[in-house]
């Protein structure tokens, strides 16, 4: 039996059946609209490609079809002098980090999700990258 839950104030234990309305419905959303019309679009991946290591930059997967990915989990180069690292500027590491989401995002299902490693590494002065 499925227990039917809502959102608290502290949270919810339970997640089958669980009713979103209260936080869908708070301050927090009172201007996103959520489209009626999403089309779930997922592609099929060949069999050659699956339980592979690909040993590369994520800024090209032609590997894997796009909208095939249900989790995506990356930790990025710091930029920070590892023997794989570019030394590369401020600008250059944004425009690296860009194109890396992008090609991630191509290949996340419809609903996907992503997870992004970002390690704060203790460095002074602490650069926020939005």
């Amino acid at each position: 039996m499925n227990k039917k839950t809502k959102t608290t104030s502290f949270g919810s234990v339970v997640r089958q059946s669980h009713n979103s309305e209260k936080f869908y419905n708070s301050k927090l959303f009172s201007d996103f609209k959520i489209s009626e019309n999403i089309e779930f679009i997922e592609s099929e991946i060949d069999e050659d490609k699956l339980d592979k290591i690909y040993c590369k930059s994520s800024e090209n997967m032609d590997e894997i079809p796009d909208n095939s990915i249900h989790l995506m989990i990356t930790s990025p180069p710091y930029n920070v002098g590892k023997e794989y690292d570019e030394d590369l500027t401020l600008d250059e590491y944004l425009k690296l980090l860009q194109r890396v989401f992008k090609s991630c995002h191509e290949k996340l299902v419809t609903g996907g999700r992503a997870c992004i490693n970002i390690a704060n590494i203790g460095r002074k002065p602490y650069i926020i990258l939005v």
